[in-house]
């Protein structure tokens, strides 16, 4: 590798930053030329190209509820103006063009109620002028209808329930009772559906007679339960908002209205409906369950803003080179002929156990922004090998800043590790003495392609000194830069596997005989969940180093190629309690004997996950 080339690399990746997000306003620019230039098929296909990553963005969904518009996809526009209201509900003009999308497509009760909303929604003259023109030809239409006779919902709950009588139902009108039969089909369907616990089944059962049923309260309120039940919390809403407009003290129209707000993530809504429903003086049992319903929010809030993570675990294991040292005591230097190594230097197994911990808090300022704060402890006691204790900490501090698919982390570490000072004598974590302090900072850039892929870089700095004069020879600043592909698979997604490449430098601070080292590797692995106890995993790793300065007393200059795998499963004990049992590989070859060893690493691990 030549000099610099990570360098090259770490303004690569900052330019790959940077023109990520400048790929989305450049794509929306282009969309936005083409539909000024009238062509609005090219726009549609070109917005559609792209929209995994942009769907939910408002300008995105106002572009392509234009283009479907202009290429006469109606069903498609009308999804996008809905996505768009959802997030900002006073966009009186995207309502109007809702209105219009739902009388082209027949439904005029919707197309009406967009329209009112419209009209009590803005104070612009313009707008409400031209809502109140499309709102008469709609009512003409909705007036023609109900020229026919009106239906009787007392004679519709008897048909329901199969208690009508002869003379009741000789007393319904034809086509009265032809409208109760067409919507009281799929609501007796859609009830049955639900005291079932199939809550999809019974929205999909409903929306075949949306817009025959639209405006209907008894049908709108069981269409936005079922609705909401099915986990559609953004369909629920226009159910329920058709409820609303009818009768607005409609109890139980609000509160499922607030359940569907929540679910959404708009909390501020939500609190308004619970809080009309209060006013309505309901019962105590309903106000029993409204205040749950807040207080549950209340508490979702406080977590969403400031949460705790972390982890404890306890292993015990079977290594087979706790040193990482060759197995050969006696290894042959050019003109020394042959060396017999000190026993420490040489591959010594050992049963171990371990003790490692994490703990970290993470606080959210608002929808983009985040900090947090992280500590980890590891302790590790080598049986056979005490020499080799060893104990360590790590605190890390960062933040993260959001935006649509992207997301940018920033990080600062210290460590520290420590040895065993006496080996043979048991002694606490602080008696261990220094042996070596990590100061490092990490820039990440993720970006979620879609639900099921994540592209992630990482750039990462650490400086490393040792505290001992005989291995401060060790001392280096080291550079890496990272690129992974994650990816979710399955049909709950029970699987994920990542593919990732790095390369970095290290840099010779104090004479290390082997010098400067550029490095290269691969990493695949992933998990899959067999069962909702049973997962397993697996990783593998390949390492090629390049040392720089040519070793006099070996007559050659170091090159590591470095082998990793590993293997394990996870049982679920309990809930947040896990087994782990694992089986590592470690093989590393070398230009120089010296640096050439293999370890075999066989462990159980219980552990405890809290979030």
């Amino acid at each position: 590798m030549k000099p610099f080339s990570v360098y090259r690399c770490v303004f690569i990746w900052l330019i790959l930053c940077v023109s990520a997000f400048a790929n989305a306003a450049d794509n929306l620019i282009h969309a936005q030329r083409l539909l000024e230039g009238n062509q609005h098929q090219q726009a549609y296909e070109f917005l559609k190209s792209f929209e995994n990553e942009a769907i939910g963005e408002s300008g995105y969904d106002r572009m392509l509820a234009e283009a479907a518009a202009g290429i006469g996809a109606s069903g498609e526009a009308t999804l996008a103006l809905e996505r768009l209201l959802q997030l900002d509900p006073g966009a009186v003009d995207a309502r109007l063009e809702l209105a219009k999308n739902y009388a082209v497509l027949g439904n005029h009760e919707q197309a009406k109620f967009q329209l009112d909303k419209a009209i009590s929604g803005t104070t612009n003259n313009g707008l409400i002028q031209q809502a109140r023109a499309e709102l008469i030809l709609v009512e003409e239409i909705l007036a023609k209808r109900r020229k026919r006779p009106a239906f009787d919902p007392n004679v519709a709950s008897k048909i329901e329930t199969a208690q009508l009588s002869n003379e009741a139902r000789d007393s319904v009108p034809p086509v009265a009772e032809k409208v109760a039969a067409d919507l009281t089909a799929p609501m007796v369907e859609a009830r049955a559906l639900l005291r079932n616990g199939q809550p999809l089944a019974a929205y999909d059962a409903l929306m075949k007679m949306e817009y025959e049923g639209s405006g209907d309260i008894e049908f709108d309120y069981l269409l936005g339960v079922a609705a909401l039940e099915a986990g559609k919390p953004d369909k629920a809403t226009l159910a329920l908002e058709r409820v609303l407009e009818s009768n607005p003290n409609y109890a139980g129209a609000r509160i499922d209205m607030g359940r569907a707000f929540m679910l959404l993530g708009d909390a501020v809504r939500a609190q308004e409906e619970f809080t009309a429903v209060l006013e309505l003086n309901p019962p105590d049992v309903v106000r029993e369950r409204v205040e749950g319903f807040m207080a549950e929010m209340a508490q979702r809030a406080a977590v969403a803003k400031t949460n705790w993570s972390g982890f404890f675990g306890i292993t015990l294991g079977r290594d087979s080179n706790v040193n990482n040292a060759p197995s050969n005591a006696e290894q042959f230097i050019p003109g020394f002929n042959t060396v017999v190594l000190d026993p420490d230097s040489v591959e010594t197994p050992s049963n171990y156990s371990a003790l490692a911990g994490r703990i970290q808090v993470d606080h959210h300022l608002n929808d983009r922004f985040g900090v947090y704060a992280g500590l980890d402890l590891t302790l590790r006691r080598n049986f056979q090998a005490p020499q080799f204790d060893s104990a360590g900490g790590e605190l890390r501090v960062g933040g993260t800043i959001s935006l649509s698919n992207h997301e940018l982390e920033f990080s600062l570490a210290v460590g520290k590790t420590y040895l065993d000072p006496q080996p043979g004598r048991s002694n606490t974590f602080l008696e261990h003495p220094l042996y070596r302090n990590l100061v490092g900072g990490t820039a990440q850039w993720r970006f979620n392609i879609n639900d099921r892929n994540q592209l992630q870089t990482t750039l990462q700095y650490n400086r490393l000194r040792y505290l001992d004069e005989a291995t401060s020879v060790f001392d280096s600043d080291q550079t890496v830069l990272g690129l992974n592909w994650f990816r979710a698979f399955g049909a709950n997604n029970q699987g994920v596997g990542f593919l990732g490449a790095y390369l970095g430098k290290e840099s010779d601070i104090h004479g290390n005989p082997s010098g400067e080292k550029d490095f290269f590797g691969l990493r695949a692995g992933g998990q899959y969940g067999l069962t909702s106890k049973w997962a397993i995993f697996a990783t593998m790793g390949l390492m090629s180093a390049d040392f720089q300065r040519f070793q006099v007393i070996h007559r050659k200059t170091r090159d590591d190629k470095r082998y990793d795998l590993s293997l394990g499963m996870s049982y679920t004990l309990w809930e947040s309690w896990s087994l782990r049992p694992q089986l590592s590989l470690t093989r590393q070859d070398s230009s120089i004997g010296l640096y050439e060893f293999n370890r075999k690493e066989i462990s159980v691990a219980l552990r405890r996950d809290w979030r």
